[in-house]
């Protein structure tokens, strides 16, 4: 008898799977949590790079170039763009792109002492509300993208 008992402590059949289901158990969240953070940093990188594009856009549609874009106009005609709207299509078009939805209401171009001429400066600010991808509980972020730029032409 006292064999069979010593025999049985020492069976180690199904140890393995025992220990890789307490192992999955730790491992399974720490990569739902790495692909989160992932996707968050691509998401903020990806709304940075909305934002610089969005620049570029206004930096280059001042009010000497002949489809202006933003308040203010030459002395010949106004801009027939005064509120920016082709800024925010451009920065809504790089953030489609990368999968990523915004809306006008997300994205303000901001002209700095309201003017569009050669020198002046533009900033392009994007607010995004994170979605975790995953249905774990997750605070609300939100996700800021800026870049301001000197207007050229």
């Amino acid at each position: 008898m006292r064999c069979l008992v010593q025999g049985t402590l020492r069976d180690n059949r199904g140890s393995n799977v025992i220990e890789t289901a307490l192992a999955m158990l730790v491992v399974t969240p720490m990569l739902i949590c790495l692909f989160e953070i992932c996707m968050f940093c691509y998401t903020m990188a990806t709304l940075q790079y909305a934002s610089r594009q969005g620049v570029q856009y206004a930096m280059t549609h001042g009010t000497d170039a002949p489809n202006c874009s933003g308040p203010g106009g030459s002395v010949v005609s106004a801009c027939p763009d005064s509120t920016g709207a082709n800024v925010q299509k451009m920065v809504i078009a790089v953030a489609g792109s990368s999968g990523h939805t915004l809306t006008s209401n997300m994205i303000q171009p901001v002209w700095k002492n309201n003017a569009n001429n050669p020198g002046d400066l533009v900033t392009v600010n994007v607010s995004y509300p994170y979605k975790p991808y995953t249905h774990v509980p997750f605070p609300a972020i939100t996700i800021n993208g800026t870049a301001t730029g000197q207007i050229v032409y």
